[in-house]
This record gives C-alpha cells, structure tokens and sequence, in this order.
C-alpha cells in the first residue's frame, strides 16, 4: 500500500503532495483558473522565490499558462528569464462519500531547459523551437531529470544526461568517455533488465543502485552498446516503507480506508491490537463494522462529508468479542495514487475517560451522603424547570429539615451525626422516584425537585417520606435512636417562575411546619 508523506498527516492534501519535494525538476499543482496550491522546492528555486512564497500566485504571473507545445521563456521572481518546457497532468477529482466534486486540479511538471537551448542556438537553432537542430538522443538526454546514460559496448561512456553526475558526484566531461566496465547485457545481448549493482561516487565509496538497463544494435542484431538509468536507493526508497515503520511503533492505532467502499486496505499493529484480531483479517473488511454506535458514525460522516476532517471526536468502537471500549478518534481524507481514501487515527481512551467520569461523578456529589451537592444540584434542576416551561407541564419543589439535628450532635457525637444524615439520604432515595433530583443544599437541610408533580401531588410523596424516616432506626454508640424531619413544599408559578423563586417558597412552607411544632408536611400558602 502507497503511504503520503509524514511531514503534515493532518494536511490531508499537503502530505500527498508533499511527495513531489524531493524531485529535482519542478513540480506544481494548480486549479483550473491558474492559481498555484501546491509548489515544490525545485519550483521555488527555478522561479526564484523563497520557499512557500508561490502558493496563492497565478500562473500568469511567471508566464506559465502558455500551454504551447514547446520552449518558452518564463519570468522569475528577480526579474531574469529562464527557458523551460511545461508538461500538464490533470489529477483525479478527489469526491466524499456522497459523490460530490471538489474543483479539478491539474499538475505542471517544469523542465528548465535553459542549457538545452543554448546548445540549440549555437548550432544555428532558434531558442523558441526547443530541441530542434540537436539529435534526439542528446535532447532527452539533456531534458530528463532522471540520471540517464549510453555506453558503447566495450563499456566507455558515450552520452551522459545533465542529471547523471548527481549521484556520482562527477562532472561530465570527467566521466564521458570513462571506463566502467563491460556490461554482460552488452556482451550477451539479454535485452532489458533491472539489477541492484555497485557504483563509485566522487569521494570513493561504494554506493548500491537500482540499474535499469537494455541492449542496443545495428539492425543485423549484432549488440554495440547499452542505454541505462540510475535510480538511487536513497531517493527512489518508497515512501510507504519509512512512513510503515514509524507506524509501527505508533501507539496510536492508524488505518486506511477507500471512501467508496469503506474496506481497510492498511491497519498498524496497534490498530490490530484495538480490535483483537490479525492484520490480515483487518485488511478487506469495512471500517463500519467496528463503531459501537451508528449514531456515532452518521457524526463522523457528516463531517466528513462536508469536506472537513475529524479531530479527536470521543467514539465507541467494539472488539472483535464485541466488548466496547472509547477512542480519541481523528480521521482525514485523502488521495492515495489516485484513490480516495480516509485517513483514521485511534487512541485507547477508555482507561483516561473512566476516570474522568469518575471525577466528574465525585464532583458533582456531596461527599458525605453521595447525593447531588449544591451546585450540581441546582444546574440539574434549572434544566428540569426549563422543560416544565417548554412543555407547560407542572413540577414542584420540597425542602427538608431533619429536627433538632444539634441535639443529635451534641447527645451522640458528630460520627452518629454524620451516620444520621447519610441514613435520612438514603431513605429519600428509597421514597423518591428514579428521575426526582435529591440534593444536599447543607448542613441538615436536604431539597428535592419533582418533575411532573403539582404541589398537592408531592404533598403525598413527602408524607411518605417523613413517615419512613421517622420509623428508621439509627445505629448509635449507646443503642439506636429516631429521628424525624419536617418538610416545606412550593409548586411552580406561571412561565416566569424561577429555581430560587420556588426554592424560596418552600423555604418559607418549611418554617411554617417547624412553628406548627415539627415532624410535618405544609405546602406554600399566600401570605406565608
């Protein structure tokens, strides 16, 4: 599988692109209109701009938009001209998922050719017309960024490309003419091959190369010589292979996935791990079948599908045994030798948002009952309060008070005290139902909502719940006592009605049941 380059992952075109920077001619992507979006380092040199000074420049600006079938001189940035040949590519219109088109893009490959033409024009040729007036074989040999070369068949060196002594580190005059050898293919006449072979730089050394290489001769067959290329392992090494490498020791699990068919065609080790099964079964099958949670994935690919990418968006994916776990997941669009794929990165965050909901949970609780405290309790009652208000449905509030609580304190101690508002909790909790809010506002004082209820209706809960915390027996150093509580209940008032308002309220319900004499329920009244 053909990897982008590790430069800037994140810039899903810019990576792809950013292949082209080690090429020695001049490379640049461009939109229909002529304004340049990508630019290679070769370019920048050849037009005399700093490095990343031509993205957002148009073409026309250096006469490159000529689209003539020949030599032309273009306009650099410091005002001199240099003459070059322009080869265009248009590039795969890069779709999302729902088949929508981006804007084409079409690549120029720039040849400078300037030596070409001088070499044109002193044989009489005029610059315009490019390689007229030289051999063919000189002209390609001149314009090819590819170290090229011809040797007779006693093994000198007949013709040499511009691009031949970059990996050798040899001028041409020292090395035309040279001797490196007999070729076997020369000599035995096998035609077209590849090999690995030594060969000697400048300084001495010994480099490895990939040889392309095939036989040439006369039309009777008899072999006199033998045309080559040099591809050097250091530049021609593919991409993938080091981008592979770094991947695997990732630990971050990483895969790729054709956007028209959602199947994995590359998976990191870790990714495997993640899911608990081998790389090979990975490979082919579709990333669909890995979200926990459609709805999740409908997020994911709507973001995705409106050109955008996703950055560590919390989502659930299953194992292979089913059993769920959370990612950080991040996931890019990108073209890969012309194939539309996404780019998605996992990270294992099951472990880290265990224990933030954990933190969360400790808090938003009170941590002596384990009930709502104050803050949370109230942020959670606001939003009950606004839906009452959305759908006009009713809801009330109770305050409770456990009684003469200094006098537990001061008789038993503040450990049967503590002990004493942890039971008076959890016989609301035993009372209330599941959606009611329970909170400790402080101290002894406790308050929840009920959603739905109207005050004569929570009237008939907090009669329960008094009665039960007055039939429970609480552990103490000397035996068991009771306790009892007196409650303050207010409903809500019209759509204006505020939290505080109505907390108030039953505040003011609460102290009436205390003057009446305490273990009791009153409800709001006018006047109060």
């Amino acid at each position: 599988m053909a990897m982008i380059s590790d430069r800037d992952v994140q810039g899903v075109r810019g990576s792809a692109w950013s292949a082209y920077d080690c090429l020695p001619v001049g490379v640049c992507i461009v939109t229909a209109s002529g304004m340049i979006r990508y630019a290679n380092p070769a370019l920048h040199g050849l037009l005399a701009c700093e490095t990343g000074g031509l993205a957002g420049r148009t073409l026309c600006e250096f006469d490159l938009d000529r689209g003539l079938p020949r030599a032309w001189p273009v306009r650099r940035a410091d005002g001199a001209a240099r003459w070059v040949t322009v080869a265009e590519t248009p590039l795969p219109v890069d779709t999302d998922d729902a088949g929508q088109g981006a804007d084409a893009l079409r690549m120029l490959t720039v040849t400078d050719v300037g030596a070409l033409c001088r070499q044109a024009k002193g044989a009489g040729a005029p610059c315009g017309t490019g390689p007229a007036g030289m051999p063919m074989v000189d002209a390609l040999l001149e314009a090819v960024p590819v170290p090229l070369f011809v040797k007779e068949a006693d093994g000198r060196y007949s013709a040499l490309g511009d691009a031949f002594p970059r990996p050798a580190g040899i001028d041409r005059p020292g090395m035309t003419g040279g001797n490196a050898g007999r070729d076997g293919a020369v000599s035995e006449w096998e035609g077209s091959i590849r090999v690995e072979a030594p060969f000697c730089t400048a300084e001495g050394a010994m480099r490895m190369a990939s040889l392309i290489r095939a036989a040439f001769g006369e039309r009777a067959g008899n072999p006199t010589g033998i045309a080559g290329a040099i591809h050097e392992p250091e530049e021609t090494r593919p991409q993938e292979e080091r981008l592979e490498a770094i991947l695997e020791q990732s630990p971050v699990g990483v895969s790729v996935s054709r956007r028209d068919d959602g199947r994995i065609i590359f998976v990191n080790t870790r990714f495997a791990e993640l899911i608990g099964l081998p790389r090979e079964k990975l490979i082919g099958s579709r990333a669909r079948d890995y979200y926990l949670d459609s709805h999740q994935r409908l997020r994911v690919l709507e973001r995705l599908r409106g050109g955008g990418g996703v950055t560590n968006m919390e989502v659930q994916f299953k194992r292979a045994d089913g059993s769920p776990f959370w990612t950080l997941f991040t996931v890019n669009q990108a073209v890969i030798q012309g194939v539309p794929v996404n780019l998605a990165w996992i990270y294992d965050y099951t472990e880290r948002r265990s224990m933030e909901e954990a933190l969360r949970d400790m808090a938003s609780r009170d941590p002596l009952t384990g009930i709502y405290n104050r803050r949370s309790f109230m942020e959670l009652a606001r939003s009950q309060l606004a839906r009452a208000h959305r759908f006009h449905e009713p809801l009330s509030v109770f305050v409770l008070d456990v009684d003469h609580f200094k006098r537990i304190n001061d008789t038993f101690g503040h450990a049967t005290g503590d002990d004493a508002l942890r039971m008076v909790a959890a016989g609301c909790q035993a009372i209330l139902r599941e959606y009611d809010l329970l909170g400790r506002l402080g101290g002894e004082e406790f308050v929840v909502v009920l959603p739905g209820a109207t005050a004569d209706e929570s009237r008939v809960v907090a009669e329960r719940v008094r009665r039960h915390l007055a039939r429970m027996p609480i552990e103490a150093p000397d035996g068991t006592f009771r306790l009892t509580a007196s409650i303050g209940i207010a409903g809500l008032e019209g759509a204006t009605d505020t939290l505080e308002r109505a907390i108030h309220r039953a505040d003011l319900a609460l102290y009436r049941a205390k003057h009446l004499g305490r273990n009791r329920v009153a409800v709001f009244e006018p006047g109060m």
